[in-house]
Protein backbone atom coordinates (compact mmCIF):
# COMPACT_ATOMS: atom_id res chain seq x y z
CA UNK A 1 0.00 0.00 0.00
CA UNK A 2 1.51 3.34 -1.01
CA UNK A 3 0.87 6.48 0.67
CA UNK A 4 -1.60 7.67 -1.85
CA UNK A 5 -4.16 5.10 -0.61
CA UNK A 6 -3.33 6.23 2.88
CA UNK A 7 -4.19 9.45 2.16
CA UNK A 8 -7.33 8.66 0.36
CA UNK A 9 -8.42 7.02 3.29
CA UNK A 10 -7.71 9.72 6.01
CA UNK A 11 -9.76 12.18 3.94
CA UNK A 12 -12.85 9.93 4.09
CA UNK A 13 -12.25 9.64 8.12
CA UNK A 14 -11.31 13.58 8.26
CA UNK A 15 -14.79 14.06 6.84
CA UNK A 16 -17.98 12.94 7.53
CA UNK A 17 -19.45 13.75 4.06
CA UNK A 18 -17.04 12.37 2.12
CA UNK A 19 -17.64 9.00 0.50
CA UNK A 20 -15.54 5.81 0.16
CA UNK A 21 -12.55 6.07 -2.04
CA UNK A 22 -12.30 3.82 -4.68
CA UNK A 23 -8.88 2.82 -3.41
CA UNK A 24 -10.15 1.22 -0.14
CA UNK A 25 -9.71 -1.96 -1.53
CA UNK A 26 -6.21 -2.02 -2.07
CA UNK A 27 -5.78 -1.03 1.71
CA UNK A 28 -3.58 -2.56 3.91
CA UNK A 29 -5.00 -2.79 7.46
CA UNK A 30 -1.71 -3.43 9.05
CA UNK A 31 0.28 -0.91 7.13
CA UNK A 32 -2.85 1.81 7.73
CA UNK A 33 -2.87 0.69 11.77
CA UNK A 34 0.97 0.94 11.66
CA UNK A 35 0.75 4.80 10.00
CA UNK A 36 -2.02 5.68 12.01
CA UNK A 37 0.03 4.96 15.39
CA UNK A 38 3.10 6.36 14.10
CA UNK A 39 1.49 9.84 13.09
CA UNK A 40 -0.65 9.79 16.38
CA UNK A 41 -3.76 9.51 14.71
CA UNK A 42 -5.22 6.11 15.24
CA UNK A 43 -8.27 7.45 16.72
CA UNK A 44 -9.23 9.44 13.94
CA UNK A 45 -8.96 6.33 11.33
CA UNK A 46 -11.04 4.85 13.56
CA UNK A 47 -13.82 7.02 13.38
CA UNK A 48 -13.86 6.11 9.47
CA UNK A 49 -13.36 2.65 10.52
CA UNK A 50 -17.12 3.16 12.27
CA UNK A 51 -18.48 5.03 8.93
CA UNK A 52 -17.84 1.94 6.97
CA UNK A 53 -20.93 0.08 5.74
CA UNK A 54 -21.64 -3.55 5.62
CA UNK A 55 -20.31 -4.12 2.13
CA UNK A 56 -17.02 -1.81 1.89
CA UNK A 57 -13.21 -3.07 2.81
CA UNK A 58 -12.68 -4.19 6.77
CA UNK A 59 -9.63 -4.27 8.42
CA UNK A 60 -8.95 -8.17 9.55
CA UNK A 61 -9.85 -8.88 12.87
CA UNK A 62 -6.33 -8.65 14.11
CA UNK A 63 -6.34 -5.21 13.24
CA UNK A 64 -9.26 -3.93 13.95
CA UNK A 65 -8.61 -5.39 17.48
CA UNK A 66 -5.60 -3.02 17.76
CA UNK A 67 -7.26 -0.12 16.81
CA UNK A 68 -10.27 -0.97 18.93
CA UNK A 69 -7.81 -0.57 21.82
CA UNK A 70 -5.83 2.01 20.91
CA UNK A 71 -8.88 4.07 20.32
CA UNK A 72 -10.63 2.86 23.52
CA UNK A 73 -7.20 4.30 25.36
CA UNK A 74 -7.76 7.36 23.27
CA UNK A 75 -11.14 7.68 25.29
CA UNK A 76 -10.49 7.27 29.01
CA UNK A 77 -7.24 9.22 28.32
CA UNK A 78 -9.68 12.29 26.90
CA UNK A 79 -12.11 12.02 29.71
CA UNK A 80 -9.01 12.08 32.28
CA UNK A 81 -7.86 15.00 30.43
CA UNK A 82 -11.11 17.13 30.00
CA UNK A 83 -11.70 16.96 33.68
CA UNK A 84 -8.45 17.40 34.64
CA UNK A 85 -8.72 20.47 32.27
CA UNK A 86 -11.45 21.53 34.57
CA UNK A 87 -10.23 21.25 37.69
CA UNK A 88 -7.01 23.01 37.23
CA UNK A 89 -9.20 25.83 35.71
CA UNK A 90 -11.18 25.62 38.55
CA UNK A 91 -8.29 25.68 40.82
CA UNK A 92 -6.37 28.49 39.92
CA UNK A 93 -9.20 31.18 39.71
CA UNK A 94 -11.53 29.53 42.99
CA UNK A 95 -7.81 29.60 45.06
CA UNK A 96 -5.55 32.12 42.93
CA UNK A 97 -7.94 34.75 41.10
CA UNK A 98 -6.42 33.72 38.02
CA UNK A 99 -8.46 33.70 34.73
CA UNK A 100 -6.83 31.05 32.29
CA UNK A 101 -6.42 29.37 28.73
CA UNK A 102 -6.28 25.67 27.96
CA UNK A 103 -3.85 25.93 24.91
CA UNK A 104 -3.96 22.85 22.13
CA UNK A 105 -4.96 19.46 23.83
CA UNK A 106 -8.17 19.77 24.52
CA UNK A 107 -9.27 22.76 23.46
CA UNK A 108 -8.34 21.22 19.78
CA UNK A 109 -9.69 17.99 20.78
CA UNK A 110 -13.78 19.66 21.28
CA UNK A 111 -13.01 20.73 17.13
CA UNK A 112 -13.31 17.59 16.13
CA UNK A 113 -16.29 15.23 14.98
CA UNK A 114 -16.08 12.87 18.11
CA UNK A 115 -14.63 15.07 21.16
CA UNK A 116 -13.12 12.04 22.06
CA UNK A 117 -10.76 10.66 18.63
CA UNK A 118 -7.85 12.92 19.04
CA UNK A 119 -5.11 11.34 21.04
CA UNK A 120 -4.91 13.26 24.03
CA UNK A 121 -1.22 14.76 25.72
CA UNK A 122 -0.58 16.87 28.35
CA UNK A 123 -2.72 20.22 29.72
CA UNK A 124 -1.00 23.49 28.62
CA UNK A 125 -2.74 26.32 30.82
CA UNK A 126 -1.94 29.97 30.04
CA UNK A 127 -2.25 31.88 32.91
CA UNK A 128 -2.85 35.38 32.20
CA UNK A 129 -2.09 38.30 34.71
CA UNK A 130 -4.62 40.55 36.57
CA UNK A 131 -4.66 43.80 36.07
CA UNK A 132 -1.08 45.65 36.96
CA UNK A 133 0.75 42.42 37.28
CA UNK A 134 3.59 41.19 35.09
CA UNK A 135 4.88 37.91 33.48
CA UNK A 136 7.33 37.60 36.53
CA UNK A 137 4.14 37.30 38.66
CA UNK A 138 2.48 34.32 37.29
CA UNK A 139 6.37 32.96 37.91
CA UNK A 140 5.65 33.86 41.69
CA UNK A 141 2.70 32.46 41.46
CA UNK A 142 3.85 28.65 39.62
CA UNK A 143 6.44 28.32 41.91
CA UNK A 144 4.05 29.09 45.04
CA UNK A 145 1.82 26.20 43.44
CA UNK A 146 4.10 23.94 42.70
CA UNK A 147 8.00 24.47 44.58
CA UNK A 148 9.23 21.87 42.88
CA UNK A 149 8.41 23.18 39.24
CA UNK A 150 10.50 23.75 37.07
CA UNK A 151 10.76 26.82 35.57
CA UNK A 152 11.70 27.36 31.27
CA UNK A 153 10.83 30.47 29.31
CA UNK A 154 7.76 29.87 28.74
CA UNK A 155 5.48 28.23 30.74
CA UNK A 156 6.63 25.59 33.86
CA UNK A 157 6.11 22.10 34.44
CA UNK A 158 4.80 21.21 37.43
CA UNK A 159 5.13 18.07 39.38
CA UNK A 160 3.69 14.69 38.18
CA UNK A 161 0.85 13.94 40.94
CA UNK A 162 -0.24 10.60 38.53
CA UNK A 163 -3.34 12.47 36.91
CA UNK A 164 -2.55 14.39 33.17
CA UNK A 165 0.86 16.03 33.15
CA UNK A 166 0.07 20.23 33.61
CA UNK A 167 2.44 22.90 31.64
CA UNK A 168 1.64 26.14 33.26
CA UNK A 169 2.36 28.66 30.98
CA UNK A 170 2.91 32.78 31.38
CA UNK A 171 3.50 32.83 27.79
CA UNK A 172 1.59 30.72 24.74
CA UNK A 173 5.00 29.70 22.84
CA UNK A 174 8.12 31.41 21.51
CA UNK A 175 10.98 31.86 19.14
CA UNK A 176 13.91 31.42 18.68
CA UNK A 177 14.46 34.80 16.76
CA UNK A 178 14.70 37.60 19.01
CA UNK A 179 13.16 40.13 16.66
CA UNK A 180 10.04 37.56 15.69
CA UNK A 181 9.63 36.49 19.44
CA UNK A 182 9.12 40.06 20.44
CA UNK A 183 7.02 40.30 17.74
CA UNK A 184 4.68 37.50 18.84
CA UNK A 185 5.26 38.14 22.80
CA UNK A 186 3.62 41.60 21.78
CA UNK A 187 0.63 39.76 19.80
CA UNK A 188 -0.03 37.42 22.48
CA UNK A 189 -0.19 40.24 25.08
CA UNK A 190 -2.76 42.38 22.66
CA UNK A 191 -5.01 38.79 22.54
CA UNK A 192 -4.88 38.13 26.13
CA UNK A 193 -7.73 39.20 27.70
CA UNK A 194 -10.35 37.79 24.93
CA UNK A 195 -8.51 34.19 25.61
CA UNK A 196 -9.75 33.96 29.30
CA UNK A 197 -13.58 34.60 28.50
CA UNK A 198 -14.23 32.36 25.75
CA UNK A 199 -15.91 29.37 27.63
CA UNK A 200 -17.06 26.22 26.24
CA UNK A 201 -18.94 23.63 27.46
CA UNK A 202 -17.06 20.10 27.86
CA UNK A 203 -18.78 16.75 26.69
CA UNK A 204 -20.43 14.60 29.21
CA UNK A 205 -20.94 17.13 32.25
CA UNK A 206 -17.15 17.48 32.40
CA UNK A 207 -17.41 21.47 33.18
CA UNK A 208 -16.46 24.47 31.47
CA UNK A 209 -13.08 25.88 30.29
CA UNK A 210 -11.64 28.44 28.70
CA UNK A 211 -10.17 27.88 24.87
CA UNK A 212 -8.45 30.07 22.78
CA UNK A 213 -10.60 32.43 20.19
CA UNK A 214 -10.33 31.10 16.72
CA UNK A 215 -8.52 34.20 15.29
CA UNK A 216 -5.66 33.54 18.12
CA UNK A 217 -5.50 30.07 17.73
CA UNK A 218 -4.90 30.33 13.56
CA UNK A 219 -1.36 32.28 14.74
CA UNK A 220 -0.80 30.68 18.29
CA UNK A 221 -0.93 27.30 16.72
CA UNK A 222 1.04 27.41 13.64
CA UNK A 223 4.12 29.29 15.40
CA UNK A 224 3.61 26.20 17.77
CA UNK A 225 3.60 23.76 15.05
CA UNK A 226 6.60 25.63 13.07
CA UNK A 227 8.85 25.58 16.42
CA UNK A 228 8.37 21.67 17.18
CA UNK A 229 8.91 21.65 13.18
CA UNK A 230 12.04 23.00 13.08
CA UNK A 231 13.34 20.97 16.83
CA UNK A 232 12.11 17.32 17.14
CA UNK A 233 9.00 17.39 14.47
CA UNK A 234 5.82 17.22 13.71
CA UNK A 235 3.42 14.43 13.07
CA UNK A 236 -0.17 14.32 10.71
CA UNK A 237 -1.90 14.96 14.70
CA UNK A 238 -0.81 18.80 14.38
CA UNK A 239 -1.52 18.82 10.78
CA UNK A 240 -4.72 17.50 11.74
CA UNK A 241 -5.22 20.17 14.51
CA UNK A 242 -5.30 22.90 12.02
CA UNK A 243 -7.00 21.05 9.19
CA UNK A 244 -9.84 21.40 11.82
CA UNK A 245 -9.66 24.53 13.06
CA UNK A 246 -9.72 26.08 9.55
CA UNK A 247 -12.64 24.24 8.99
CA UNK A 248 -14.28 25.79 11.12
CA UNK A 249 -14.58 29.33 8.80
CA UNK A 250 -12.70 31.99 8.04
CA UNK A 251 -13.49 36.05 6.64
CA UNK A 252 -12.03 37.66 3.84
CA UNK A 253 -11.12 39.94 6.32
CA UNK A 254 -9.55 37.56 8.78
CA UNK A 255 -7.33 36.43 5.44
CA UNK A 256 -6.23 39.50 5.12
CA UNK A 257 -5.62 39.96 8.76
CA UNK A 258 -3.85 36.88 9.01
CA UNK A 259 -1.55 36.82 6.47
CA UNK A 260 -0.10 40.30 7.74
CA UNK A 261 0.60 38.89 11.09
CA UNK A 262 2.17 35.86 9.35
CA UNK A 263 3.84 38.12 7.62
CA UNK A 264 5.35 40.00 10.38
CA UNK A 265 6.40 36.88 12.09
CA UNK A 266 8.42 35.67 9.42
CA UNK A 267 6.27 32.15 9.46
CA UNK A 268 4.33 33.04 5.86
CA UNK A 269 6.49 30.75 3.62
CA UNK A 270 5.84 27.49 6.29
CA UNK A 271 2.72 28.68 6.29
CA UNK A 272 1.85 28.13 2.60
CA UNK A 273 3.71 24.88 2.42
CA UNK A 274 1.20 23.57 5.02
CA UNK A 275 -1.80 25.10 3.12
CA UNK A 276 -0.76 23.06 0.43
CA UNK A 277 -0.50 19.74 2.76
CA UNK A 278 -4.37 20.38 4.06
CA UNK A 279 -5.49 21.24 0.99
CA UNK A 280 -3.99 18.97 -2.06
CA UNK A 281 -3.67 16.21 0.62
CA UNK A 282 -6.15 16.38 3.28
CA UNK A 283 -9.10 17.87 1.01
CA UNK A 284 -9.91 21.13 2.95
CA UNK A 285 -11.30 23.36 0.43
CA UNK A 286 -9.26 26.03 -1.02
CA UNK A 287 -12.07 28.54 0.40
CA UNK A 288 -11.00 27.88 3.73
CA UNK A 289 -7.20 28.67 3.28
CA UNK A 290 -6.15 32.12 4.67
CA UNK A 291 -3.58 32.27 2.47
CA UNK A 292 -2.17 30.22 -0.84
CA UNK A 293 -0.45 27.15 -1.14
CA UNK A 294 3.40 26.83 -1.64
CA UNK A 295 3.37 23.05 -3.44
CA UNK A 296 7.43 22.88 -3.27
CA UNK A 297 7.40 23.70 0.23
CA UNK A 298 4.61 22.02 1.11
CA UNK A 299 6.06 18.41 -0.14
CA UNK A 300 9.15 19.05 1.56
CA UNK A 301 7.16 20.02 5.05
CA UNK A 302 4.71 16.48 4.31
CA UNK A 303 8.16 14.32 3.96
CA UNK A 304 9.53 15.27 7.25
CA UNK A 305 6.16 14.24 8.58
CA UNK A 306 5.98 10.83 7.31
CA UNK A 307 9.29 10.09 8.40
CA UNK A 308 9.57 11.75 11.68
CA UNK A 309 5.95 10.60 12.69
CA UNK A 310 4.69 12.45 15.84
CA UNK A 311 7.34 14.60 17.33
CA UNK A 312 9.72 13.18 15.08
CA UNK A 313 9.78 9.89 17.39
CA UNK A 314 10.43 7.54 14.51
CA UNK A 315 12.93 9.21 12.79
CA UNK A 316 15.39 6.89 12.20
CA UNK A 317 17.94 9.89 11.19
CA UNK A 318 18.38 11.04 14.39
CA UNK A 319 18.17 7.40 16.09
CA UNK A 320 20.15 8.44 19.41
CA UNK A 321 19.94 12.32 19.55
CA UNK A 322 18.85 11.90 23.03
CA UNK A 323 21.01 13.10 25.94
CA UNK A 324 19.86 14.04 30.18
CA UNK A 325 22.58 16.64 29.53
CA UNK A 326 20.68 20.13 28.21
CA UNK A 327 23.44 21.32 26.35
CA UNK A 328 24.35 18.20 24.50
CA UNK A 329 20.30 18.11 23.59
CA UNK A 330 20.44 21.81 22.85
CA UNK A 331 23.45 21.26 20.25
CA UNK A 332 21.36 17.77 19.07
CA UNK A 333 18.85 20.56 18.04
CA UNK A 334 21.10 22.31 16.23
CA UNK A 335 22.25 19.69 14.41
CA UNK A 336 18.52 18.72 13.72
CA UNK A 337 18.00 22.59 12.33
CA UNK A 338 20.72 22.59 9.56
CA UNK A 339 18.74 20.76 7.12
CA UNK A 340 16.11 23.66 6.96
CA UNK A 341 19.04 26.06 7.31
CA UNK A 342 18.01 27.23 3.39
CA UNK A 343 14.34 27.02 3.67
CA UNK A 344 14.27 28.93 7.06
CA UNK A 345 17.40 30.93 7.79
CA UNK A 346 16.06 33.59 9.89
CA UNK A 347 14.76 30.66 12.43
CA UNK A 348 17.49 27.96 11.86
CA UNK A 349 21.23 28.39 12.62
CA UNK A 350 22.20 31.70 13.75
CA UNK A 351 18.70 32.07 15.86
CA UNK A 352 19.17 29.01 17.55
CA UNK A 353 22.70 29.32 19.39
CA UNK A 354 21.28 32.97 20.08
CA UNK A 355 18.59 31.41 21.74
CA UNK A 356 20.80 29.23 24.00
CA UNK A 357 23.36 31.65 25.32
CA UNK A 358 20.81 34.16 26.18
CA UNK A 359 19.10 31.06 27.59
CA UNK A 360 22.23 29.70 29.75
CA UNK A 361 23.84 32.40 30.33
CA UNK A 362 20.98 34.81 31.41
CA UNK A 363 17.96 34.33 31.69
CA UNK A 364 18.06 30.88 33.66
CA UNK A 365 19.92 32.84 36.37
CA UNK A 366 17.15 35.99 36.07
CA UNK A 367 14.12 34.09 36.65
CA UNK A 368 15.54 31.89 39.51
CA UNK A 369 16.65 35.74 40.73
CA UNK A 370 13.33 36.80 40.38
CA UNK A 371 11.03 33.94 42.14
CA UNK A 372 13.38 34.02 44.89
CA UNK A 373 12.62 37.59 45.76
Amino acid sequence: MDNSVFFDFLRFCLDDDAPLPQSASAINWQRLYDLGHKQGIVGVLFHGIKRLKRNDPHPTPQVLAQIGTENAMIVESNKEAYADAFRVTEFVYRRYGHRSCILKGQGNALMYPDPYMRASGDIDQWIVPNDGETVEDIMRLCRRIDPNCKLQYHHAELTDDGSTPVEMHFRPSFTENFIYNARLQKFFEQEAANQVVNIVSLPDNLGRICVPTDSFNRIFQLSHVFKHFLSEGIGLRHVIDYYYLLKRGITEDEKREYAAVVRRLGMEKFARGLMFILSDVLGLSPSLLPMASDMRVGKMILREVMKGGNFGKFDERFAGMESDNPILNAFYSIVKNMRFAFEFPQYTVFAHISWILWWHFYYRYHINRIVEE
